[in-house]
């Protein structure tokens, strides 16, 4: 039987983000995960089920459940301030340029 060495995950993605394509879709994914984790983060220390925050929020818990595995792709910033707002939390957006990634020549 042939020794297979399994490679890191970690080095993994570092081959995959000098892809320019997957770095693109990683680095989106990775905002909407943030986000995701942020309000996840916030109902729990609340002490807050989905279930009760579905409730909050007139929707069904399964909706809840989607939002925070990120199935629910694209949600709407006005559904955003409302689960925001069901969590008695503030929605703060900062926006500002990025640094160069890659010099010109």
């Amino acid at each position: 039987m042939k020794n297979v060495r399994a490679i890191p995950h970690r080095e993994v993605v570092h081959r995959l983000l000098k892809r320019p394509g997957f770095r693109q879709g990683y680095e989106e994914e990775l905002h909407k995960l943030r986000l995701v984790e942020a309000l996840v983060g916030l109902r729990q220390r609340q002490g807050l089920t989905q279930a009760a925050l579905a409730k909050r929020l007139k929707v069904n818990q399964p909706f809840i459940a989607k939002l925070e595995r990120a199935e629910t792709h694209n949600f709407t910033l006005d559904t955003l301030l409302k689960v925001v707002e069901a969590l008695n939390g503030e929605l703060v957006i900062k926006i500002r340029q990025r640094a160069p990634r890659y010099a010109h020549a």
